[in-house]
């Protein structure tokens, strides 16, 4: 069974810890798992290979705490946690314009970006090397898109790359 965009059981959510892991990457704001109230559907969000038992959760933004104001702000970098064989691989990854070149229509994807590895740990496991990492990861990317099954329609209108 291929990655496909989900919502997260309660069970999965506890076994995973997930609530724990967004707070992690989240230093300011609200936590989990007060944050779900907030949103459409009060469950976590991931893409997921049930038959593999792999997972991709996205974690957050990457704060500048050294922003003019004084006042954290976001920044194009995204922390991605990819689950593979019971071990998490953290992500930053960084979302940049495409290069003019590489564009395609921009009537049916007016959203264009180039993602981009700025780290990556463990960098592979014992079992699985990085290539195989890499292509775990831009399997379950190319199915989550921006935000998964919490954005289906900016989904439909993005366009996205490797640049690794």
């Amino acid at each position: 069974m291929p990655f496909v965009n989900a919502y997260v059981s309660e069970e999965d959510a506890k076994k995973y810890d997930l609530d724990n892991l967004w707070n992690k990457y989240r230093r300011f704001g609200t936590q989990m798992p007060e944050l779900l109230k907030k949103f459409d559907v009060h469950q976590h969000a991931w893409c997921v290979d049930k038959e593999r038992g792999y997972w991709l959760f996205y974690c957050g933004d990457v704060q500048n705490y050294d922003s003019p104001s004084g006042i954290p702000e976001p920044t194009s970098k995204e922390v991605h946690i990819l689950h593979i064989n019971g071990q998490n691989i953290e992500f930053i990854l960084d979302s940049s314009d495409l290069d003019p070149s590489e564009s395609v229509s921009t009537d049916l994807y007016p959203i264009q970006f180039a993602w981009e590895i700025v780290s990556m740990n463990p960098s592979s496991l014992p079992s699985m090397s990085k290539a195989d990492l890499l292509t775990i990861l831009k399997e379950a990317l190319t199915v989550y898109k921006c935000r998964g099954i919490r954005n289906l329609e900016t989904n439909k209108k993005s366009f996205f790359k490797f640049n690794f």
